[in-house]
């Protein structure tokens, strides 16, 4: 009967205090460690930055002649058959090298329906090396607003 009733009072008293603390927790070592937009995963921190999904960009770069680098947010809003939307934004919030090596793999990789972009921009100029993908968010510093990488260059072969 004790334990039932001290059970029942941590219940009351401790276990919504340690939820929250535990993913407030979770959420800030994702966000130091991880690449996550402060934004999402918790919300703890979002109306502390400027780090939210339509201020981060993924670039794709690879070595023609000369080198080309395209921004996928253009891309994608030129041309959204080539990369869902959705998939863009969830990738751009929580960039792994998983998953930007499948997003490469998306824009080298030709169908018979669509005919990517890097794909056809390789077969029109001599392109000899890997292309790399790359995930940045845009920061405030020292009164002047750059992109700072959140992830290292992701190479992907075609």
């Amino acid at each position: 009967m004790i334990l039932k009733q001290s059970l029942l009072k941590f219940f009351k008293t401790g276990a919504i205090p340690l939820l929250l603390s535990t993913i407030a927790i979770r959420q800030i070592i994702l966000v130091n460690t991880a690449g996550l937009s402060p934004w999402h995963g918790g919300g703890f921190g979002m109306f502390a930055s400027i780090d939210r999904d339509e201020r981060r960009m993924v670039t794709a770069q690879i070595e023609c002649d000369p080198t080309e680098t395209l921004a996928l947010p253009g891309l994608i809003a030129e041309s959204p058959e080539v990369v869902k939307p959705q998939t863009y934004i969830h990738i751009s919030t929580f960039p792994t090298d998983a998953q930007l090596q499948r997003l490469g793999q998306l824009l080298v990789t030709n169908t018979p329906e669509v005919k990517q972009p890097i794909a056809a921009l390789a077969s029109e100029k001599p392109c000899d090396g890997p292309l790399q993908m790359q995930a940045w968010r845009l920061i405030y510093e020292d009164g002047a607003i750059s992109y700072d990488p959140i992830t290292e260059p992701v190479e992907v072969q075609p």
